[in-house]
């Protein structure tokens, strides 16, 4: 079973500059047609062959992108049951924490979206600190994108992985994914990885750069923290189809002229990772249907 944990809602209403001055910057070769709209439908077909996703928007008042949370949980419910949904809090917001607890009792997300360097601050920064607390008293894993970015918002230097070493240190108990691997930061994300039990990457966006790909799994694999990614395509900005292919082909690629070569095993596990038991998350409501696609 195929597990795509990093996949995106939003509509061109919730997107402003600059994220739309930027986001022309994003490779084209396993996108989606369309960018800056997800229907139900588009969705379903960029899903291709994964059984089960978890989706989200982005609340980024810096980068100028708001996608509201109760959007995306009407999102999941006309997607069906093979979807969980994630929520997304701007810290920098006063009612950031409120808005947490409010979208996991009344909405029913199961997890939180963040990104500091879209968000204008430090995954360290107090206002975020109080997150990831309470993200931690409830049992929520965190996607958190702490890497490169395309929209001109924030500053690099609070995107460098490393920092994610300090948050897992003061709440050991918080499931953290950092997405795409913390690209171009790849050493520093595995690092943490292999120090840390509840922190794991996915490989959501990096098929489209595949030697940032490649080091990315040798570095893993190398490293002893393999079995803590999971697979991600970032639609849709990379398809879930296109993901899948373009990690078999620089694992072909790696098994030619790697020191460190992913065998074909070890890319089949990453693909059909337990990823929702991984993080604590609860099967959607409804099972998927059978050759639904």
């Amino acid at each position: 079973m195929i597990t795509d944990v990093h996949t995106h809602f939003w509509a061109p209403e919730h997107q402003g500059p600059p994220w739309t001055d930027g986001i022309g910057r994003v490779s084209r070769t396993l996108s989606a047609d369309q960018l800056d709209l997800v229907t139900s439908q588009s969705y379903a077909e960029h899903l291709g062959p994964a059984e089960r996703s978890i989706v989200f928007g982005l609340q980024a008042h810096a980068a100028g992108i708001v996608v509201p949370n109760d959007a995306v949980a009407a999102f999941v419910r006309s997607v069906g049951g093979r979807t969980v949904g994630f929520m997304s809090v701007d810290p920098v917001r006063h009612d950031a924490v409120d808005e947490v607890e409010r979208c996991q009792a009344d909405l029913g997300l199961q997890g939180i979206k963040l990104g500091p360097v879209y968000q204008g601050t430090s995954p360290v920064h107090p206002q975020y600190l109080r997150v990831f607390k309470t993200a931690e008293r409830l049992g929520l894993p965190v996607m958190i994108h702490q890497g490169a970015i395309f929209a001109n918002a924030g500053r690099l230097a609070d995107s460098v992985a490393l920092l994610l070493d300090d948050v897992a240190i003061a709440f050991p108990d918080l499931r953290i994914i950092v997405a795409h691997m913390g690209h171009p930061w790849v050493y520093e994300t595995v690092v943490v990885m292999r120090r840390h039990a509840n922190v794991f990457a996915d490989t959501s966006a990096i098929p489209s750069r595949p030697t940032v790909l490649a080091t990315a799994l040798a570095a893993a694999k190398e490293y002893g923290v393999l079995h803590k990614v999971l697979f991600g395509s970032d639609s849709p900005m990379v398809t879930t189809a296109g993901a899948v292919g373009g990690l078999q082909s620089v694992v072909a690629r790696m098994q030619q002229i790697a020191y460190t070569p992913v065998t074909d095993e070890e890319l089949h596990d990453l693909l059909h990772r337990p990823s929702f038991e991984l993080l604590g998350i609860a099967e959607p409501a409804v099972a998927p249907t059978k050759g639904r696609t």
